[in-house]
């Protein structure tokens, strides 16, 4: 996504056919259920946009290089990049950055300033996250090569975590709401999630259909966040709320 994610609850892959459709959707509304929003080619972000305390949805469009957000100007970030989403000041609002997979570069702008952080190797997926509950999040990656996650704190220190097997896609959330985010995989080829939280008990949890792209956000504002799918073959988001799935059948 996304390739994939990244940012504070990102997700992104290309090269997926999408249908071409947009749907009117109200900038706070709750992501109680599925949810239609995105053209041919897009790939889903989610965010925090308003403060509000759950997360909403948007789209990247690769082919304008622009972020579309419901009730939201597009915020355009330049082709050939990724869009990472992150609290970056702990003001309690996701903003938009860029990472840039030719020089592996993550360029983050917020109101109190812009920071760019040259981090990883060639290959490696973004990924963003609490990782110390301190309330703004820290960037990392998640290096395919090997299964590995490698975290960076505000002071440049970096812990790695192997995890996941070959063909993984990394999901990042506070999995069990104690106020720092921690890492998972969504595994393609059985349309699994395996979340760990910090006491290390991973429960597989089957949700979506082949084709889907996984996502993870606050859909109730309860401080846990959950999974959830963005399905290319109708621009769906389906959030997996309160163990009700939720996939349109």
């Amino acid at each position: 996504m996304r390739v994939w994610r990244s940012p504070r609850r990102l997700v992104v892959v290309f090269g997926v056919a999408i249908a071409a459709t947009l749907s009117a959707v109200p900038a706070n509304a709750a992501l109680g259920g599925p949810v239609r929003y995105g053209q041919l080619g897009d790939t889903p972000v989610i965010g925090d946009w308003d403060g509000n305390g759950d997360h909403d949805i948007g789209v990247y469009r690769p082919r304008d290089g622009t972020v579309y957000r419901p009730g939201y100007a597009p915020f355009p970030i330049g082709q050939g990049t990724l869009p990472v989403i992150g609290d970056w000041n702990g003001d309690g609002i996701d903003e938009i950055g860029v990472y840039r997979s030719s020089n592996r570069t993550f360029y983050l702008r917020s109101d109190s300033g812009s920071v760019t952080l040259t981090f990883g190797n060639m290959g490696d997926v973004p990924i963003v996250g609490d990782w110390d509950g301190n309330g703004d999040d820290e960037i990392g990656v998640y290096r395919p090569s090997n299964s590995t996650f490698y975290l960076r704190s505000d002071s440049g220190s970096v812990t790695p975590i192997p995890y996941g097997n070959v063909g993984d896609v990394p999901v990042i959330g506070d999995w069990d709401g104690d106020g720092d985010d921690q890492i998972g995989v969504y595994r393609p080829g059985n349309r699994t999630f395996y979340l760990r939280p910090d006491s290390g008990s991973v429960t597989p949890i089957i949700f979506g259909d082949s084709g889907d792209v996984p996502i993870a956000g606050d859909w109730e504002g309860d401080g846990i966040d959950q999974i959830g799918v963005y399905r290319p073959s109708n621009s769906t988001f389906y959030p997996r709320v309160a163990d009700r799935a939720s996939l349109g059948r």
